[in-house]
Formats: structure tokens, C-alpha cells, sequence
């Protein structure tokens, strides 16, 4: 009895009701508390957890992580409306540690609805479609996921004034300016990458690191990303998250001490996982060049599965060219080799080829994660145009080349020209919901990775820019369905490609290079309205009226690349 009325006493002293909060969907709370008498060596391998409990029995558990001196905070995101409480645990169960000072801890929360549209919750799936959280967790629409990469105005992979991470505290302005940039090139989500700056901002691989540095995450970097991922969430975009990079620049964590999951690797992930876990608006890659690594499947999907045990929410973690049950995408490499997925050499090759990798497994969406920068296979005789940038890049890999080094041949090297990078992004859509990743490298990249407006694989031009905004807007009309099929016998007599609904009320359409096309509607119940969309030029909808059932001839008036919708979407 009187071990027990100790207890009491030691909880009645230490344990705080923190009272109540009230949040919208998908809005994101924080607490913060004192600890001055930390067990752990190091407080940031201290574990303390939080159980949130709804009012239907779903729980959500999440860690708490270290601010600094003796500060301690945990988050929730409100993923579910009604009555949420929570307990804090520090009592050395469930792999926590003993401290008094944050075990106990109690308070409630309510999550209302969350009336602005553009808010949306986490990335998800339905079978082999992506998928986002709307109104709530189980309120899923299809979602159109490719991503933008501009190194050469806001660079990711090498020492430079446009790198955010390498002085995070002074150019948080970049991150606006990068997502007006994401925006005006036709995309709504942005490509970060962090390398060996979680530990020390400005640090690209193990070199540049030292071991004081492993003690602790760094702050600036974290809090900096933070405001990107909430800065594209509150606009309606995603951010994409390349969270390593490759082992021949000493860029990965299995370089660590430990290698990974040791004791330094295992810190940073779960200050990770307990800071942005809550939030949503982001997805994570391990890395590139992955097949560079020791053993790469069992090292990646270790990382997804200790990040996917400890992030409360669900967020979709993949790892280039690797099958695994650990990844919630498919990502695919570009030049063949010896990974599992992985398309064609300088891939995918065309349409066949990308409907047969959304096809090969319908349990999970499937993301194109080599970059199809523009113009990135041309060919330039080096003799006639130099790379005009700035020599050898950090690790002395510029050769001098002004474009890809090797010429190619002339199909191969036009797949991602102007053409092919328009009809590659709706190509991927229309056969059935691949992900594509699109936009530029810098002059301190490589031949294989090049950037040259002088010699034409730099910026997209304008007009490129003006046909990836009209294809971003033309889905953004929800014209993509969870049951949708590929239907491509429905097009003759031009190159062109259908999804429609199960019902066949919906039909979506594109045909390449063409002033007219034959259709075939058979099935469609009655009488649907038809508009037509020049895929080349700003997003604009010519009203064709009604069309009725059978084979129909549209005349779109001149050549170009057309989209046809027709149906009703917005039901």
C-alpha cells in the first residue's frame, strides 16, 4: 500500500492536464513540455510516446522529440473529425524510457470539418492509383502525381547560393519563389533534396560531416523544411522528398556509424518521424543510384519499415528500382540494370511499355522516378558547344559534354524534346495513373544529368510550359477516376489513347498530332456533353455539345495534340 500511494503521489506531481484544443482537418496541433531530468545520455535518444485515442476506439501513437535545454513537444494532425484524447508515456514500456517528467501527461482534442478545398489530407492509394485524403481519412479522390525538379534555379545536390539547406535560416524566401516556379512550369509538387544536411546544413555526404554533428538533427535544416512542406500543403501542392542520395558520393546512411539502423541513423529517424509525421503534404525516396549500395533492397526497406513504425500517419515511402512490401510506391529507374523495376534503357520507350509497368502489379501506384528532364538525351557534338557552367562538379564528374555524352539514336533522343515531354506527362496518364518526375538539372551536374540553354536542354521553353499547365488543368477537373480502364481500341485512324469509366458515362481522350479522330463511344448511355482541349497551348475548353453513342469522327480544325472529355465529371 504504501509503494503504491508513493506512485500516486510522484504521478499527482508530475502528471499536467494540458486541457483542450480544437483543430480543422488536416490541421496540425503542437504541445510542449518541461523536462528538466532527462534520463538518456543524449536527449535526443530519449523515447517518450503519445496514445491518441478517438472517441469510435482508433488509436494513433506518436513520439515525442527534443527542442532543446529541457523541452520536449509532440504534434497531431487532425485526420479524423470528433473527440480525440490523449496520454503521454515515459514509463519504460512499449520502448520508452523512464521519466517521470513526461509520463501522464493528459488533454483532448476536437477536430472539425475543414471547409477549404484546396486543403487536402495524406497521399494514398486505391489499388494502383494514387490517391488523396479529402474531406477525410476514408474520403479518397484520385490524385494526378508528377513532380518538378529545377536544380539550376534552386539547387538540390551541390554547394551553391540556391540551396536552401546550405543556409536555411536566410533563404526561406527561395522556397516561395521555387514554388511559383513549380506552379508556372504546370506542377504542384516541388523536389527537395536532403542528403547529409540532416545533420549539418550545407553538408552533401559523409566528408562534410563530423562526428559531433551526428548528435543531433539540425534545426535550421528541419525547420526549413517544415515551411516547405506547409507552404506547398496550404496552396494545395506536395512536396517530394529525396531523403539520401548515392553511395559513390559517400551520400548515404549506411556510411554512418553503425551503418544503417545504428544508433545514429536510428536518432535521426525518429526525430523525423515524431516531427513531420503529423504533418501531411509530403512523400519520401531514399534516394538515387541505389543499386550502388551493399544489399540495396534489404537497406532501403530497413529505412521505410523503422520510418512506417513510427510516423503516426501514413506517408508513402519508396526507394528507386526496389519491389518491397515496405514501399507504398512503385519507383522505377531509367536505364535498365540490375534492379527490380526499373523501365527500358533511357525508358520508357513508349506507351506500351508504361501501361505494362502500371499493369504489372495493381496493388500499388507506380511512379516514373528518374528524372525526364527536358531535352536530356540530345545530342551535341562536343566540339561545337562546351557545358557553360562551372568545370568539374564536386566530385569531378563534369566532362565537358554540353548534353547526354553518348548519341543516341534519333527516336531515343527525341523522347523527351518538346513533343515528348508533352506526350510523355499525358501518356503516363492515360495508361492508367503513372507518376512522372520532369523539369531540370544544373550546370554543376554531369553530362548525364545536363543543363544548357545555349545548347537546348536547359529550361522548358515557354510554349512546353503553356502544354504542361493545360494538362495540369485539365485534370485538375477530377476527370480521373478510381474506375477508370484503358480502352485504346476505342481510337482509329490516328495515334491516340482512351480511359473511360466502367459505366462508359466517362470517356477521356487523347490523340497525338492530329485535325481530326475517329471514337468510338459504344455503350454510352444517352447523350454526353463533349469539349476538346488543344494540349499544346493555356488551358482552354471548346464546346463541342452533345455527342450520342457509336463510332464518331471529331474535327478539331487544325493539327495538333487534342484531349477530348466526355461525360459529366463532376459528379
Amino acid at each position: 500500500a504504501m509503494l503504491i500511494l508513493v506512485f500516486l503521489v510522484q504521478g499527482s506531481v508530475f502528471a499536467v492536464d494540458l486541457g483542450s484544443k480544437t483543430c480543422k482537418m488536416w490541421e496540425v496541433l503542437e504541445w510542449q513540455v518541461v523536462n528538466s531530468s532527462c534520463p538518456a545520455s543524449n536527449p535526443y535518444d530519449l523515447v517518450a510516446k503519445v496514445v491518441f485515442t478517438h472517441e469510435s476506439g482508433k488509436q494513433r501513437k506518436i513520439e515525442m522529440f527534443h527542442v532543446e535545454n529541457d523541452k520536449w513537444r509532440f504534434r497531431f494532425c487532425g485526420s479524423r473529425m470528433g473527440k480525440w484524447s490523449f496520454r503521454t508515456v515515459c514509463d519504460g514500456s512499449d520502448g520508452t524510457h523512464s521519466d517521470d517528467s513526461l509520463d501522464g501527461h493528459i488533454g483532448r482534442i476536437t477536430v472539425n470539418a475543414n471547409t477549404d478545398p484546396d486543403i487536402k489530407g495524406f497521399l494514398s492509394h486505391k489499388a494502383n492509383k494514387f490517391a488523396i485524403m479529402d474531406r477525410g481519412e476514408t474520403d479518397l479522390k484520385p490524385y494526378v502525381y508528377h513532380v518538378y525538379m529545377n536544380q539550376q534555379g534552386y539547387e538540390q545536390q551541390y554547394n551553391h547560393s540556391t540551396r536552401i539547406w546550405d543556409d536555411p535560416a536566410n533563404r526561406r524566401h527561395l522556397i516561395a519563389d521555387y514554388w511559383d516556379n513549380t506552379v508556372d512550369n504546370g506542377f504542384r509538387i516541388y523536389f527537395v533534396a536532403i542528403f547529409y544536411s540532416w545533420f549539418r546544413k550545407g553538408a552533401l555526404d559523409r566528408n562534410m560531416v563530423r562526428a559531433v554533428d551526428l548528435a543531433a538533427p539540425d534545426a535550421d535544416v528541419f525547420d526549413a523544411l517544415e515551411y516547405t512542406i506547409k507552404y506547398a500543403h496550404q496552396r494545395g501542392g506536395r512536396t517530394h522528398i529525396w531523403a539520401w542520395g548515392d553511395q559513390d558520393r559517400k551520400q548515404t546512411p549506411n556510411l554512418l556509424p553503425g551503418g544503417v539502423l545504428g544508433d545514429d541513423h536510428k536518432r535521426l529517424m525518429r526525430y523525423t518521424a515524431a516531427r513531420l509525421g503529423p504533418l501531411p503534404g509530403w512523400c519520401m525516396n531514399f534516394g538515387f543510384d541505389t543499386l550502388e549500395l551493399p544489399n540495396p533492397e534489404s537497406i532501403t526497406s530497413k529505412w521505410a519499415n523503422y520510418l512506417n513504425d513510427r510516423m503516426g500517419w501514413n506517408h508513402m515511402l519508396c526507394a528507386r528500382g526496389w519491389n518491397n512490401s515496405a514501399f507504398a510506391i512503385n519507383s522505377y529507374a531509367g536505364f535498365s540494370g540490375s534492379y527490380e523495376l526499373t523501365t527500358t534503357r533511357n525508358g520508357p520507350s513508349g506507351y506500351e511499355e508504361i501501361r505494362d509497368d502500371i499493369e504489372s502489379d495493381s496493388s500499388r501506384p507506380h511512379l516514373y522516378e528518374e528524372r525526364h528532364t527536358y531535352n536530356r538525351f540530345k545530342y551535341v557534338d562536343p566540339d561545337s558547344g562546351q557545358e557553360p557552367g562551372d568545370g568539374p562538379d564536386q566530385y569531378g564528374m563534369g566532362d565537358g559534354y554540353a548534353c547526354w555524352p553518348v548519341k543516341l539514336s534519333s527516336a531515343e533522343q527525341a523522347r523527351l524534346n518538346e513533343d515528348g515531354s508533352r506526350r510523355l506527362i499525358w501518356r503516363e496518364q492515360m495508361a492508367g495513373g503513372m507518376g512522372g518526375f520532369f523539369g531540370h538539372f544544373s550546370v554543376r551536374f554531369n553530362s548525364f544529368g545536363p543543363f544548357s540553354q545555349k545548347c537546348g536542354c536547359g529550361y522548358h521553353p515557354d510554349s512546353l510550359k503553356r502544354a504542361l499547365r493545360c494538362f495540369r488543368d485539365f485534370w485538375a477537373k477530377d476527370r480521373f477516376k478510381f474506375d477508370m480502364a484503358v480502352d485504346t481500341n476505342r481510337v482509329r485512324n490516328s495515334t491516340g489513347y482512351c480511359l473511360r469509366t466502367h459505366d462508359l458515362r466517362n470517356f477521356v481522350f487523347f490523340v497525338e498530332n492530329s485535325s481530326r479522330a475517329d471514337i468510338d463511344l459504344s455503350g454510352m448511355p444517352g447523350s454526353q456533353r463533349i469539349i476538346v482541349v488543344d494540349a499544346k497551348n493555356e488551358y482552354r475548353e471548346v464546346n463541342k455539345g452533345s455527342i450520342s453513342a457509336g463510332w464518331r469522327k471529331i474535327d478539331f480544325g487544325y493539327t495538333s495534340d487534342w484531349a477530348i472529355a466526355i461525360g459529366n465529371f463532376g459528379s
